[in-house]
């Protein structure tokens, strides 16, 4: 059997609901307040539990109160208080940073963790962030063509040594830059790119990630079998291997053998509302919908619904532990699921 890994999406927000409204945030429906030792918790039961990565989603101000924690400074301090987990981005907006300091911080990052980074990577899509903090808001294209050339950065500046490198690009310009020490995975960290589109970033998945993620909300088996194979049909027009790209699932969990629990959570989180930019998604997710996208029910459904994405070609779980702060999804999942995939 090809090796199956189930991984871990560490809440950075809040998003329990206030008395009598709707959940503040999708992810973290039961998660009232942010809080450091509640949130490092999670991560620890989660590497005590045997899962192979902890990823951390990359934004400034979603959640309740707009509190959150920032990406690439939580993925270093887990980084000191973890031994062997995986740790990485979900994804990393790329406008948010240069890159050539994203390869420097990477490289560095992959030394202290020794190993343990993979690199997720998208374009952005939430424009109150750019808003917010002074970014220039693109239109979709040219953003793709900067994570494009942002990659390209990044994997030269890996491979330059101490002599350093030179980029240039339309959008990125370096000279004589170095990135020592590189980093310590050979040939360099997993690059993951996250997104959807057809025909520019499924391309740029068949051009550049060894890992491609698809969201919470294009989950569910056919679209997942339908993506694959246009990654795939891009992997044959610019002479790639397809089978040198791993997919994951990245999505929302509800373990549980009690009827109760899981119909109150089930409740709970929909229907799911998005954010009016989050453009390739209908803005209401019903129950029936939630069914088909996420992993729920008790452990042989969950199994059975992981297994269905496994012969659709996806290796990664990435999951949303819906119950979060209660960790008994989490821990039920652990004993009676992953075994099954060992």
């Amino acid at each position: 059997m090809t090796d199956i890994t189930f991984e871990y999406n560490v809440p950075v927000f809040a998003g329990a609901p206030r008395e009598g409204t709707d959940p503040v945030h999708r992810d973290t429906p039961r998660y009232e307040t942010l809080d450091w030792e509640t949130t490092k918790t999670g991560i620890r039961k989660a590497e005590d539990l045997g899962f192979d990565a902890a990823w951390v989603p990359d934004h400034l101000m979603l959640g309740r109160d707009y509190a959150e924690y920032e990406c690439w400074t939580l993925l270093s301090a887990i980084a000191g208080f973890t031994d062997a987990i995986n740790i990485g981005s979900l994804v990393l907006c790329n406008d948010y940073r240069n890159p050539a300091l994203v390869a420097k911080m990477a490289a560095t990052l992959d030394v202290i963790s020794e190993g343990r980074l993979e690199l997720g990577l998208g374009a952005g899509w939430h424009e109150p962030e750019y808003d917010a903090y002074g970014w220039t808001y693109r239109d979709g294209f040219e953003r793709l063509m900067r994570l494009d050339e942002s990659i390209r950065l990044i994997k030269r500046m890996w491979g330059g040594g101490s002599d350093g490198v030179s980029f240039d690009g339309e959008h990125y310009q370096i000279e004589n830059a170095t990135c020592s020490p590189p980093p310590v995975q050979d040939p360099h960290p997993p690059i993951l790119v996250g997104g959807q589109g057809e025909e520019v970033t499924l391309k740029l998945v068949a051009k550049h990630a060894d890992i491609w993620n698809t969201d919470v909300f294009n989950g569910d088996v056919d679209t997942l079998e339908h993506k694959i194979g246009v990654i795939e049909g891009h992997c044959e027009t610019v002479g790639r291997d397809p089978n040198g790209i791993e997919y994951s699932w990245d999505g929302h969990i509800v373990c549980t053998r009690n009827r109760e629990k899981f119909d109150r959570l089930l409740k709970l989180m929909t229907p799911i509302q998005f954010e009016e930019e989050y453009v390739d998604q209908a803005p209401i997710l019903t129950e029936e919908d939630a069914r088909e996208y996420f992993i729920m029910g008790t452990p042989e459904e969950c199994a059975e619904a992981i297994e269905r994405r496994v012969e659709a070609g996806v290796t990664k779980f990435q999951g949303w532990f819906v119950d979060f702060p209660d960790t008994g999804g989490m821990e039920l999942f652990a004993d009676e699921v992953m075994p099954e995939f060992e």
